[in-house]
């Protein structure tokens, strides 16, 4: 007869209650954990706990083993010689002993489990075999006393050291030491000399504090470094799957501006689960192409990214079926699916249908319900308010652990999307969310408490050692390696080398990809304007209307083009092109297409810099009108069909506008052309532009073309751009950087072999190099010592060692040349101490 498995089988005839073959029960008093417990563990949970529940059967807890599974009761409480319990596990019948692999339990195993059951089947409420389950609610632990520590986080880990009989070690690092890691874990950036030297001179017992808090008081650099964090965690993209067809949306310009303003976090969630103006791309998700498993449509993506990002759990194994990895059942994951649904969700299971239909509501029902009869927006706005609850402590726990394992290298609870496991000291975990919740959800606050902690300035750990399982206890922050984002701008600090601005990275093209950097700007800009009446006005910038003909208002629709000859004796610093048409323009300078605007109120604005040369250059344009209304949309018309096409091309020196060219009536234009039009600057066979002074009856003032250039030249005269902002490429793909179609909340520290062959001949680190030997030799000289020594400062923040300094020497010759600092910048690079953090 095949074994189904504990009991599965449904017995048609009991055993005999007095069949000599059952061992008799124990005659000691029963205690469940030291004798129980271990029998269970050993034997029956590999099958019933867990996600595992053969037979229908779960042994997690008292209530479930009572109720036993698809065969009836497992446990007659107080009649063992009754119970299928254990009449299977004494093999009283071998075909069907339980369990069906290894060895059978022993006849002092078989008679303590009787004895159990006959003494009320007894098990301490504390004991669960079932996943762990944190609870929910805040803690506000007391501090600790510790003569000597004042910080708080210092005093809960003397304490936990106490407790793990680890030796006090309170020695810490060398200044320069602390500042390098401390200003790489809160703006990314390796300190300046300057910032060193201030550091070392200061003598207050206040200045690691201080320090601190002078990082922190960047706002840019700190948003800057910031975004790549949360760019992970939301999946924000600039480009890429999605994009395409409109089934993805950025939220850059509205991330960006809320780490500008250190937006407290209790907003910063709540703005994201019901979306505000910008940041609705979270919560969309992604609209995979092709055919989808249920468990990746839109509104099970955002179920899964809100409990994974705010709530430190996995709901995709929950999205499929009930979990095999922790406690969350396929309804459970559907219910808050549903809050983000357009209709109804009917159950899947494993990919096929059920047809029976989800209900509404959050994971935490105790913290309160969402009306399932609501519209969507107000059923995610109920969402929204019940996930930043002061009930919810682990919506706080959550990111403060996040927090932690940024600047310490690992979290007090891992996984770290895992918040249902133990914390190492859950007091210091609690503490820390319930201080940030009393400062307001300030991320910042809760940053510059650990960073300014003694315990974040002892010495180093090491690198984590993934196949470590022993208990972990903290003896000081791991080491860690720079994440991509950290190690490129480390380098363009260096080398002088940071990311050229691009066209897709300074406006959005028609499938919303791109313009991560004036998004950045953009905001910017707008914080930190002067105060009203300081600010100067835009230059002017002149240009009319103008298509082929005057009487442009009853257009019947087609394509003109139209170009415009400029002779330059001089390049300017910067140049720029700004256009637009109803309805269709594509712009070229010299045969080279600089953009296209598909949309008359939403002018193309493009930096053409390099794009010119001494001589004569051609700007050329496609403007298209499109002969239905449809694609008339916001003109105020009446049977009309109206034409119109403006543009303006200048140059700037330093911010300074120095030329500008705009349409009028010297402008020519043409229906059709030789095929060299866009670079061939010969007029014949065109004719001169009609200005259409009436043009600005219909379109009114919306396309203000000074502002448009203004701002332009502000993304170009900004900070260099970060690695944050800059599309991915070989170099920041091979240490790690996310495609962000998934949520990463840490990124995987062990490095891998298409690293090391990216860092040792990949071309994109050479080229940076070979430009940053370049820079050296052209703005510092070409002596040895003096290049050597500053590179070191700049790069480690300390000098060359005797022995370090004379290969520094080696490489560079007795005359310094670009190709000798290249081989040092290089093998400076290659150091551990500049790719970790230490």
């Amino acid at each position: 007869m095949p074994m189904l498995g504990l009991l599965t089988l449904a017995l048609i005839a009991g055993t005999a209650p007095d069949d000599p073959k059952l061992p008799p029960p124990s005659k000691v008093k029963i205690d469940f954990d030291a004798q129980i417990k271990p029998i269970f563990q050993a034997r029956c949970l590999n099958c019933h706990a867990k996600g595992k529940y053969k037979g229908g059967l779960s042994l997690e807890t008292r209530e479930a083993t009572l109720k036993g599974g698809e065969s009836g009761p497992a446990v007659e409480v107080g009649k063992s010689a009754e119970s299928l319990l254990v009449e299977l596990v004494a093999g009283l019948d071998p075909d069907r002993r339980m369990p069906d692999k290894g060895d059978p339990l022993t006849k002092e195993e078989v008679g303590l489990i009787r004895a159990w059951v006959d003494q009320g089947a007894p098990w301490p409420d504390s004991t669960s075999f079932g996943f762990r389950k944190a609870p929910l609610a805040p803690r506000n632990p007391a501090v600790p006393d510790a003569p000597g520590l004042e910080n708080p986080i210092d005093r809960f880990i003397a304490r936990h050291q106490s407790s793990q009989k680890v030796p006090a070690d309170w020695s810490t690092v060398p200044d320069r030491v602390f500042a390098r890691r401390a200003s790489l874990d809160l703006v990314g950036l390796v300190p300046s000399p300057e910032q060193l030297d201030a550091l070392e001179k200061d003598k207050r017992p206040d200045r690691h504090a201080r320090f601190v808090d002078s990082l922190l008081a960047d706002r840019v650099d700190y948003a800057d470094h910031w975004l790549t964090f949360w760019n992970d965690a939301l999946r924000n993209s600039y480009r890429g799957t999605g994009f395409i067809d409109g089934g993805r949306a950025t939220i850059t310009k509205w991330l960006y501006k809320s780490l500008l303003d250190n937006t407290p976090y209790d907003k910063f969630v709540h703005d994201l689960i019901s979306p505000v103006p910008g940041s609705e791309g979270f919560a969309k998700g992604i609209v995979w192409r092709g055919v989808v498993n249920a468990s990746q449509v839109p509104p099970v993506q955002a179920a899964q990214n809100v409990t994974q990002v705010f709530l430190g759990t996995n709901l995709k194994c929950a999205s499929c079926h009930d979990s095999f990895v922790n406690h969350w059942k396929l309804t459970d994951s559907y219910a808050l699916a549903s809050v983000f649904a357009e209709k109804p969700l009917e159950l899947h299971r494993c990919d096929q249908a059920t047809g029976k239909t989800s209900g509404v509501g959050f994971i935490y029902p105790e913290l309160g319900t969402i009306d399932p009869s609501a519209p969507k927006a107000e059923r995610m706005k109920q969402l929204a308010d019940l996930l930043i609850k002061p009930e919810d402590g682990r919506f706080a726990r959550t990111i403060v652990n996040r927090l932690w394992a940024q600047l310490m290298g690992r979290g007090i609870v891992e996984p770290l999307d895992d918040m249902d496991q133990a914390a190492w000291d859950q007091d210091l975990l609690d503490w820390l969310a319930s201080d940030f919740v009393a400062h307001g959800h300030d991320l910042k606050h809760t940053l510059a408490l650990i960073a300014s902690s003694k315990a974040y300035r002892l010495k180093s750990q090491g690198l984590a050692d993934p196949a470590d399982r022993s208990a972990f206890v903290f003896r000081g922050p791991l080491t860690r390696r720079m994440t991509a984002e950290q190690f490129a701008d480390a380098l363009s600090t260096v080398t002088g080398v940071w990311p050229e601005l691009s066209p897709d990275m300074t406006k959005v093209d028609g499938r919303g990809q791109g313009g991560q950097v004036a998004a950045a700007r953009a905001v910017i800009a707008a914080e930190m304007k002067p105060e009203k009446g300081d600010k100067p006005a835009p230059e002017p910038v002149e240009a009319s209307w103008i298509w082929s003909h005057a009487d442009a208002a009853h257009d019947p629709g087609g394509r003109v083009l139209f170009r415009k000859v400029i002779t330059l004796d001089k390049l300017p610093k910067s140049a720029r092109a700004v256009a637009t048409c109803d309805n269709e323009v594509v712009l070229f300078v010299n045969g080279k297409k600089a953009g296209q605007s598909l949309d008359w109120n939403k002018p193309l604005s493009v930096d053409i810099t390099k794009s010119l040369k001494i001589g004569d250059n051609v700007i050329a344009a496609e403007a298209t009108n499109w002969p239905d209304r449809k694609h008339n949309k916001g003109v105020n018309v009446t049977g009309a069909n109206p034409a119109a096409f403006i543009a303006w091309v200048g140059g700037f020196d330093g911010g300074r506008q120095v030329w500008g060219v705009g349409t009028d009536a010297t402008w020519l234009w043409a229906e059709e052309a030789k095929s060299d039009w866009k670079t061939r600057p010969d007029s014949a066979g065109w004719k001169h532009a009609a200005e259409l002074p009436g043009a600005g009856k219909i379109y009114g003032g919306q396309v203000n073309l000074a502002r448009i250039v203004a701002q332009g030249e502000a993304i170009l005269d900004g900070p260099p751009v970060r690695a944050a902002l800059a599309f991915d490429d070989p170099l920041m793909s091979a240490l790690g950087r996310t495609s962000r179609e998934q949520v990463v909340t840490h990124r995987d520290p062990i490095a891998t072999t298409l690293q090391a062959l990216e860092l040792t001949n990949g071309g994109t680190l050479d080229n940076r190099l070979k430009v940053g030997g370049r820079r050296w030799v052209e703005e510092k000289g070409t002596e040895p010592e003096a290049l050597a020594r500053r590179i070191f400062l700049v790069a480690l923040g300390r000098q060359p060692t005797p022995a370090e300094l004379a290969v520094a020497r080696d490489l560079i010759g007795p005359t310094a040349t670009p190709e000798g600092v290249h081989d040092l910048l290089w093998a400076v690079a290659m150091l551990p101490e500049f790719q970790l953090i230490e």
